[in-house]
């Protein structure tokens, strides 16, 4: 997620982007800077990292359940009145923490606006790629994907859409916002 091949390689990259705004994290798109970190962690394991140990993939797998549950956590919190105690019970049940870290991650959940951020980067991430291949067709590559994307810099994945597949692409449910 910090190193090889999320936020290093997003680093390194960032020297090669033309936009100068997009080149300042601090004015970047937290979904997209904290989704592909997130995506990484599920593609490395896709693409044969670690020859199908099974512990690397449930560790990968829990970590993403558990953002997953913070995805869902800070929405209900925001807009449903879910108190923290909900919260924390939401976690027990859902993310299988106990309670200590269950009832830290529900009261994240009340101030860090980047929160649910990890799920939704990285679910638009996966969507983004599925239609590139498809926009691509045969001559689709993954690493001609990931070197696209990230000499965009830290843009709203709505951006990075358009920078991929042009002005009249589709844009997903929430894009806009990230």
């Amino acid at each position: 997620h910090e190193t090889y091949p999320g936020h290093a390689v997003q680093a390194g990259y960032m020297p090669q982007v033309d936009s100068k705004v997009r080149r300042i994290w601090a004015l970047g798109s937290t979904a997209f800077i904290e989704g592909w970190a997130h995506y990484t962690e599920q593609m490395m394991v896709d693409e044969g990292f670690g020859d199908g140990d099974p512990k690397l993939r449930l560790g990968q797998l829990a970590d993403a359940l558990l953002r997953l549950c913070r995805f869902v956590v800070a929405i209900k919190e925001h807009t449903m009145g879910m108190s923290v105690e909900e919260g924390t019970r939401f976690f027990i049940s859902n993310a299988y923490v106990g309670e200590t870290p269950a009832r830290i991650e529900a009261e994240r959940g009340t101030f860090d606006p980047g929160y649910l951020a990890y799920s939704l980067g990285k679910l638009a991430i996966m969507k983004l790629r599925k239609d590139f291949k498809s926009h691509m067709g045969s001559s689709f590559r993954l690493t001609d994907f990931h070197d696209r994307l990230l000499r965009n810099g830290a843009a709203p994945m709505w951006a990075h859409r358009r920078f991929l597949l042009g002005a009249e692409s589709e844009q997903s449910v929430g894009e806009r916002g990230g």
